[in-house]
């Protein structure tokens, strides 16, 4: 915002008081030069979280913004791998429109804007300019694919999915009205079911390889709608249950989760009714639209009239229930759905909002014991206590978190995911996470009108670490892609990790144009070997900082393989030559 140099009135003062009697000397001075005089050893040392007991309603203020950023995040990070892609096979890397989509995304990202702190007039344009982002970054996306896949197919008849994550992944996308049948490139035939948004394609055994897809070729044949997994749906008077491999899902007549049994681990997941949708009287002492006071919980209720409660998919590869709630102006609608052969049950939410001072949160009761909760952050993941021992613990009554927050104990756990909200809480065995709020001051219509996202329950065997937690939170925001056009590449990635499990940060062109950039990270606090194989060989690369600086260290190359020793949570950034061709 332009602060933060000294003002004309300091300057007076800094001439007035430098040499005065009995006050420390002072002296201008430049920031690094004071670091450097100061002692290398005898300082304390903080160690872990140093949280900000203020501001918690930034998390949640301005919704839509916030998902918005959340998209143009995922959909940069997929135009800039698939176009580097494409560049190797010989198109034009689009170095000047991703610097001016991401510049975008950056100013939007300023402190008031994305926090939700801003006035009317400021949300008018950020809106605007970060869904030009997203669409932008879409087009950038889907045209380097087609050049990938080749174009269009010769018969408008086939489709290339791409994976836009580091790892494989199950086959799932929808398709387009028009087709009906779908099989690969050797004939065998997916099982397919027609959905509300499309054809659904779901093959939990086929795994589409990271950064590289599959081809699929559709027809207006006859559906075949067989499949190893399935998933089924039925109604009774006392709610609708959902049944598939690993869960039973059984849903009240209030619209909440009344039951989720693991049936492989013969688990209840609940500890009472998941999905509890409250409201708050929101009404901060100071800083409306920064603020959520301590205490908010004794002034909420449970909204639990359901107007509208049906099943609109009975599978085979998708059950989903939808229930709609009338709440004083605004209306919410969530649509439960559970895929064969899957343990992430998601709750897609389309919201109505007229309310001003409500704070509106998700609640989910759960079978799990364990003094701490785990947050991702940008890189990795933050531990928070679950209980309130102290005033420190019991300030942390709503977190921060990014795709997703976990309750694991020893053996098992569950997680909630997201695909745009940050604000959270975990106290004692209840996650919960914050949906909308309304402050009136400095925007009296803050997340007024529709709102459209989903936050998912994710309960896995083992802790979060070794239950894929992180790579299932990518795929809620980064789903597969499909483009018209036959797949060259397909059945084959641009790189594949072995040994320790790291995520991908970003794949691009270096900023200078000299060579391709790959940007990793450990998401786990782990620490090992990790083997990079590429689609195409290596002939050279080194380890550079996060400004694409060489860190003098060279990239170990073993048979055309990269070998990395990983730190936990380090962030690895190479430079990389490959072979053309």
């Amino acid at each position: 915002d332009g602060g933060g140099g000294p003002s004309e009135e300091m300057l007076e003062s800094y001439a007035r008081l430098k040499d005065f009697p009995a006050l420390p000397r002072l002296r201008m001075g430049r920031v690094d030069d004071l670091f450097a005089s100061l002692p290398e050893e005898g300082f304390p040392k903080w160690v872990g979280e140093l949280y900000l007991e203020l501001h918690r309603g930034t998390l949640t203020t301005q919704g839509l913004v916030k998902k918005l950023n959340r998209e143009a995040e995922h959909r940069l990070l997929e135009a800039e791998a698939f176009a580097t892609m494409a560049a190797l096979h010989g198109s034009e890397y689009p170095a000047g429109e991703l610097d001016r989509l991401w510049k975008i995304l950056l100013l939007n990202q300023f402190h008031d804007i994305l926090p939700g702190t801003s006035i009317s007039e400021v949300y008018e344009e950020a809106h605007e300019q970060l869904r030009e982002v997203v669409g932008g970054a879409e087009r950038l996306r889907n045209g380097a694919l087609r050049v990938l896949v080749g174009g269009a197919g010769d018969d408008g008849g086939t489709v290339f999915v791409a994976n836009t994550g580091l790892a494989p992944r199950p086959l799932t996308v929808l398709l387009p009205e028009g087709a009906s049948a779908v099989v690969d490139d050797n004939g065998k035939s997916f099982p397919v079911q027609r959905t509300e948004d499309g054809l659904l394609v779901h093959a939990p055994d086929v795994r589409v390889p990271g950064l590289g897809g599959i081809g699929l070729r559709v027809s207006e044949g006859a559906e075949d709608p067989k499949g190893d997994h399935e998933v089924r749906a039925e109604s009774s008077e006392a709610g609708v249950v959902f049944e598939n491999e690993f869960l039973r899902v059984a849903f009240g007549a209030d619209g909440t989760l009344h039951r989720v049994y693991d049936r492989e681990t013969e688990r209840e997941v609940l500890d009472g009714r998941g999905n509890q949708i409250w409201a708050y009287v929101d009404r901060p002492a100071n800083w409306d639209a920064w603020d959520v006071d301590e205490g908010y919980e004794l002034g909420g209720g449970e909204i639990s009239a359901v107007g509208k409660m049906e099943v609109i998919e009975d599978g085979p590869l998708r059950a989903a229930v939808r229930v709609e709630r009338r709440w004083r102006s605004s209306r919410i609608t969530q649509t439960y759905r559970l895929l064969a052969g899957s343990r992430r049950l998601d709750i897609v939410t389309d919201i109505e909002w007229h309310e001003r001072g409500i704070l509106l949160r998700a609640l989910f009761p759960l079978n799990v014991h364990s003094r701490s909760a785990t947050f991702e952050t940008m890189y990795g993941a933050h531990e928070r206590p679950t209980h309130r021992n102290t005033s420190w613990d019991a300030a942390r009554f709503e977190v921060s978190a990014h795709r997703f927050c976990d309750l694991s104990e020893p053996g098992y756990g569950v997680a909630l995911l997201n695909d745009g909200k940050y604000g959270h809480s975990a106290y004692g065995n209840v996650l919960g996470i914050s949906l909308l709020r309304s402050p009136m001051y400095p925007d009296p219509f803050a997340d007024e009108g529709g709102h459209r996202f989903t936050y998912s329950l994710f309960p896995h065997p083992g802790d979060w670490t070794a239950a894929g937690v992180v790579e299932e939170a990518f795929a809620l925001n980064s789903p597969h892609v499909a483009v018209p056009g036959s797949a060259p590449f397909s059945g084959s990635g641009f790189v594949s990790a072995e040994g320790s499990k790291l995520a991908l940060g970003s794949l691009k062109m270096a900023q200078d144009g000299r060579g391709v950039m790959l940007r990793l990270y450990e998401p786990h606090g782990a620490r090992g070997t990790s083997v990079l194989r590429f689609a195409r060989e290596v002939v050279g690369g080194e380890r550079v900082n996060l400004l694409e600086e060489p860190e003098g260290e060279p990239v170990a190359i073993e048979n055309g393989a990269v070998r990395l020793e990983v730190r936990p949570f380090e962030v690895v950034s190479l430079r990389l030559e490959l072979r053309a061709g």
